[in-house]
């Protein structure tokens, strides 16, 4: 699905130019068009107008409709639930498993000392849960919650998911009963629970600070108005002694990186088709550095992964990796931080 869209790629370089001089849309850019560069960086579509030929107009009009449409049906076969290739799916599973045991094992340790520590369920909050509850619906959560009920680390998980866009009923109640089946011949204590809401979060949501042992994204950092401002949120509503945050993103090519050298012509590609992709596809960047913004939310230094970095937030798991058929999405980072405030 992704990657039916690969041939529109290569019309578009929209990336700004020094003042005076004219390059039509076709042309690849040069170091100076870099978004680094003071004089390249990238302009909304509305600014183009007064520089574009005729040609390039109707190049840019004919192919953004183009783009939009094959982008359009992309969409909707995800809604749909079958356009993610296993290869992602596989890593957010791993990802939430890893965040939800981190917490629950977090949180017994932390309530040792106390009575009766381990009748409260695990709390989950799913940021960007979607209008279908997708990865609920798509048993992403699966094997996670079969280690926590064979664990004994927890009684139960209530799992709530947020979306901008006001989930659907009858959605969510499948969801629910994708989790209730998953539960139902486990331990007979394990409980779950699922619950959906309206709610940005980029702006303060209706719980308490400190409510949430853990909280998953997947596919949501990309759209956010305000990604600093989100990841606040998150930071805020998690449990400072071992609150856990798990995500899967799409994410910027970065050259500078190991194994990412070979892939300036994806690197073009997301920094000249990210205004059209922003207008069709509901906000969503294909130019972020996500997991760049994560470290720097949670204050953690880009070298110090030292596993027992007791006092810190530190990071339990991290990744970055492609996945081919989802481009213009395919550059992608997963990782699990787990916050240890003093």
């Amino acid at each position: 699905v992704f990657s039916s869209l690969a041939p529109l790629a290569s019309p578009f370089a929209i990336t700004s130019r020094p003042e005076g001089t004219k390059r039509g849309l076709f042309s690849f850019p040069t170091d100076q068009d870099s978004d680094e560069s003071p004089g390249g960086a990238t302009r909304s579509l509305l600014d183009f107008g007064s520089d574009l030929s005729r040609r390039d107009a109707i190049f840019l009009g004919v192919g953004g409709i183009a783009y939009g449409k094959i982008v359009g049906d992309a969409l909707s076969r995800v809604r749909r639930g079958d356009a993610y290739p296993e290869a992602h799916e596989r890593r957010v599973a791993d990802t939430f498993r890893a965040t939800l045991m981190a917490a629950a094992a977090a949180r017994s340790g932390a309530e040792k000392g106390i009575t009766n520590s381990k009748e409260r369920a695990l709390r989950v909050l799913e940021a960007g849960v979607g209008s279908k509850c997708r990865t609920v619906q798509r048993g992403l959560y699966n094997s996670a919650l079969e280690d926590l009920a064979s664990s004994g680390l927890a009684t139960g998980i209530e799992l709530v998911g947020v979306d901008i866009t006001t989930p659907n009923v009858d959605a969510a109640a499948t969801a629910q009963e994708v989790l209730s089946g998953l539960a139902k011949g486990r331990q007979e204590s394990f409980q779950t629970s699922f619950s959906v809401q309206q709610g940005d979060i980029t702006q303060r949501l209706q719980f308490p600070d400190h409510f949430f042992d853990a909280v998953t994204c997947c596919l949501t950092l990309c759209s956010v108005s305000d990604q600093l401002a989100a990841l606040n949120e998150i930071r805020r509503i998690l449990n400072p002694q071992g609150g856990t945050f798990g995500y899967v993103e799409h994410v910027a090519v970065r050259l500078g990186q190991e194994g990412e050298e070979g892939r300036s012509f994806l690197e073009w590609q997301q920094r000249t088709l990210d205004p059209l992709q922003q207008l069709v596809a509901d906000n969503c960047h294909l130019h972020r550095d996500t997991d760049l913004a994560v470290r720097d939310c949670f204050g953690l230094n880009p070298t110090d992964t030292r596993p027992n970095n007791e006092g810190q937030s530190r990071i339990l798991e991290e990744e970055r990796f492609f996945i081919d058929d989802m481009w213009p999405v395919s550059c992608q980072c997963r990782g699990v931080i787990q916050v240890h405030e003093v």
